[in-house]
């Protein structure tokens, strides 16, 4: 079995862990991200335990206030916070659910709460501003059209960045509809645009790497697989470039597809089967930030505000 390669944890905790991990990433279809952040903060409590002298698979409400307050004395976030706690309550009721201890008093585990935020979109002449800039830069040509054909993916079909990035060459987009896998290792199909297929064809045509079908669609500058970060550092560039709003993000192109979907009048249920999202209220967020843009026009332009 697979080694966490960390000095101070036993074998037996090494096993734990990474079965604990195999069952998030078969029976759950956790992401990589997720998986690895889990597998990070699991670990941090695992050395605490050890340089303490505690027992890490049985610990007692105690160990958890204290190591709560480990927390608390480094001023992480609270959406940091929120998901080490997230990820030992985790951790423990999978211990409980295999029977590995039998019972534990996470009591004082409650997360913390979070202030409500809401996915904040791009106005749509910004993003046509930013599609056509990208083709400016100073990078090779084939470069320039892979970066705007995976922007042209975000915004006008609502992929995540990783979904975009996971694409075979054989998923090319060539018709009206393509097929996803997203989160949880569920597929979706959402629609295309004629710009769409368009732009991801021409990438191809001036790739210079020859790629089978179950290849990476979107290749790096050597011909591997593309990093999401070149595309999120791509973005930022734009952002300075073009003054975008501090929020202009691969992901903000996302959420403005889907504003822009409710501005115009589309289902809510629609949208949710569109992002994917497993939960209607998710998706009931953008219709929150359509009435808060409505109440901000409002007060604007009302001639009593």
């Amino acid at each position: 079995m697979e080694e966490l390669n960390k000095n101070s944890i036993s074998k037996n905790e090494n096993d734990t862990i990474l079965s604990w991990i195999k069952y998030l990433e078969t029976i759950r279809g956790y992401g990589e991200h997720t998986l690895d952040a889990y597998k990070r903060d699991v670990l941090e409590f695992s050395n605490f335990c050890t340089d303490k002298n505690y027992e890490f698979l049985s610990p007692d409400k105690y160990i958890f206030r204290e190591f709560l307050s480990v927390l608390s004395e480094r001023q992480l976030s609270r959406p940091t916070v929120a998901r080490k706690v997230s990820s030992l309550k985790n951790f423990y009721k999978f211990l409980i659910r295999d029977k590995i201890i039998s019972s534990l008093d996470m009591s004082i585990f409650k997360s913390p709460k979070l202030k409500r935020s809401f996915p904040k979109s791009i106005e749509s002449n910004l993003v046509a501003q930013a599609l056509e800039s990208i083709m400016n830069n100073e990078s090779d040509h084939w470069i320039n059209l892979r970066d705007r054909a995976v922007l042209l993916l975000l915004y006008g079909s609502g992929l995540r960045i990783s979904e975009a990035l996971s694409l075979k060459r054989k998923d090319a987009p060539n018709g009206e509809w393509l097929r996803v896998k997203g989160k949880g290792n569920k597929y979706r199909d959402v629609p295309l645009l004629p710009i769409i297929c368009e732009g991801v064809r021409e990438y191809i045509d001036h790739c210079p790497f020859d790629t089978n079908g179950d290849e990476p669609l979107f290749l790096g500058k050597r011909g591997g697989e593309l990093s999401p970060r070149i595309i999120q550092r791509r973005v930022e560039n734009l952002r300075y470039e073009l003054g975008l709003p501090s929020h202009t993000t691969p992901h903000a192109l996302r959420h403005a597809f889907a504003t822009h979907l409710l501005s115009g009048g589309a289902d809510l249920r629609a949208i949710q089967q569109l992002l994917g999202h497993s939960s209607l209220s998710t998706t009931q967020r953008y219709t929150d930030v359509n009435e808060a843009e409505l109440l901000r026009l409002h007060k604007a332009i009302h001639p009593r505000s």
